[in-house]
């Protein structure tokens, strides 16, 4: 475990792809709420949990909060769940991501000093020009499997009210670690921490691995 860092679950997503709520989706006897939750548990002091109906968590011994605003994307989910840590630093994934890795989100951890996030990035090289015009996806980025602190919290709430709902649309008003592909293999050489499974297919080829 981890000190000085919360786990940071989003889980509220509509999973208009998947047809079902994707966090309680059975995956190798578990659900992947409860697989993501074991993970983190093992990494992170506190486990908070975004989404917008707390009901369905409330067996899980974890605060939920919801998204601020509602409805407008991750990114609003990544404010809710870092306004609500008590830790410095969150470690922040996605409730659809079957293959988490202990080791290698403490090596984000690790990472994270001196830095306002660090964010796995599969790219040769970011430049802050990519940034502003690109989506995280599209430049192999994976902010929904990162470490943030605290001080991100204002760039973040300048983006939301710009209407710019890009998880990457506040990287460049803080200091970004990108991790990059040899970093997240030293940890996870098949990359299958960074896989996310978001429909029937993606399911049935994660289960296949």
């Amino acid at each position: 475990m981890s000190a000085g860092s919360s786990g940071i679950i989003l889980a509220g997503g509509q999973s208009r792809r998947m047809g079902v709520d994707k966090a309680f989706i059975v995956f190798q006897g578990q659900t992947l709420i409860e697989r993501v939750l074991d993970v983190l548990r093992a990494t992170c002091e506190e486990i908070v949990i975004v989404a917008n109906d707390a009901q369905p968590y409330a067996r899980f011994a974890a605060r939920v909060v919801p998204d601020t605003p509602p409805d407008f994307g991750p990114l609003a989910g990544l404010h809710a769940g870092l306004r609500a840590m008590r830790a410095e630093l969150g470690v922040v994934v996605a409730v659809d991501m079957p293959f988490l890795s202990p080791a290698l989100l403490r090596a984000l951890i690790a990472a994270a000093e001196g830095w306002d996030a660090v964010i796995p990035a599969l790219t040769a090289e970011v430049s802050a020009e990519d940034v502003k015009r690109h989506r995280a996806k599209d430049l192999d980025m994976h902010p929904l499997h990162a470490v943030y602190r605290r001080t991100c919290l204002p760039p973040i709430a300048a983006a939301l009210e710009r209407g710019d709902r890009r998880l990457n649309a506040f990287f460049n008003a803080v200091k970004v670690r990108y991790f990059d592909a040899l970093e997240i293999r030293a940890h996870d050489p098949a990359l299958r921490s960074l896989i996310n499974v978001n429909s029937p297919d993606e399911l049935a080829q994660a289960e296949r691995l």
